[in-house]
């Protein structure tokens, strides 16, 4: 058989070319309409978290001032009848089990819960999306502004530096199965108040309530708030007064998020 002719070559080229121009449309077309703008979305939302930890990170390292702060911290719960951190954690490490899940939850329970209600908002409650996503960006700044001003060791440093505190290190010390490893630019020892483990927890469990009429989602919410507080204090990373700082932060950056919304709805009409 002889070869094909040169016009014939061209011709199939051409054909093919045209397929592959028809398809791009169709390939366009069978992606949701809406991928682009939850990938817009979520990417400028991680984004922010992202800087929000390399900030958080590089803050300046005061050991002497975060010490004597974590210090008074503690004093200050002794005055006010509230230093529960010991009782807590040495019924939490009686069980190998016990210790290991407030390990875990203290690790790994508030981004995934929070990347859920995420999730779920942005499908089912667009505004309600905006007023969780807003909040957690306000809170951002203010925890920055405290980590930087008022930098404060955890309760499971002070022993390190003299103190008599009957609390050990489970998350970051030997003998845990759980690893919380963090870029050594995210990482700050001394972030400690307010908690944001605790208060971001508490923004999810507020849009649980506020966007959810299900006793069932409600309820969860409240679960895993009970078990982040219960984790922070078991584990040794924060005060009592570290949790209530982070609430009263979420409750100032939630407010001023209802209003921010609310000042968007006025402008469009």
């Amino acid at each position: 058989m002889g070869e094909p002719s040169l016009e014939l070559t061209e011709r199939a080229i051409a054909r093919r070319k045209g397929a592959r121009r028809r398809a791009l449309p169709r390939l366009a077309a069978s992606r949701p309409a809406w991928l682009g703008e939850f990938a817009r979305d979520f990417g400028f939302t991680t984004a922010v978290v992202v800087v929000y930890f390399v900030l958080r990170g590089i803050a300046p390292e005061r050991v002497d001032f975060a010490v004597r702060f974590g210090a008074k911290l503690m004093e200050a719960q002794k005055a006010l009848g509230i230093w529960w951190e010991p009782a807590i954690q040495e019924w939490t490490i009686r069980g190998r089990v016990v210790m290991e899940f407030a390990n875990f939850v203290y690790a790994y329970l508030h981004f995934p819960a929070l990347i859920g209600v995420g999730v779920w908002l942005w499908f089912a409650d667009r505004p309600g999306f905006r007023r969780v996503r807003n909040a957690l960006f306000i809170s951002m700044p203010i925890g920055l502004v405290c980590y930087y001003l008022f930098p404060a060791a955890p309760p499971r440093l002070l022993p390190l530096f003299g103190y008599d505190v009957a609390i050990r290190d489970t998350v970051f010390g030997p003998g845990t199965v759980v690893s919380y490893d963090q870029p050594w630019f995210f990482k700050n020892d001394w972030a400690a108040i307010p908690s944001f483990h605790y208060g971001w927890m508490q923004l999810v469990t507020m849009a649980m309530w506020a966007y959810s009429r299900s006793v069932w989602v409600r309820a969860g919410g409240l679960v895993m708030l009970v078990a982040m507080t219960w984790a922070i204090l078991a584990t040794g990373n924060h005060f009592i007064l570290d949790a209530v700082a982070g609430g009263l932060v979420i409750w100032t950056a939630w407010v001023a998020a209802a209003r921010w919304e609310r000042r968007r709805w006025a402008r469009e009409g």
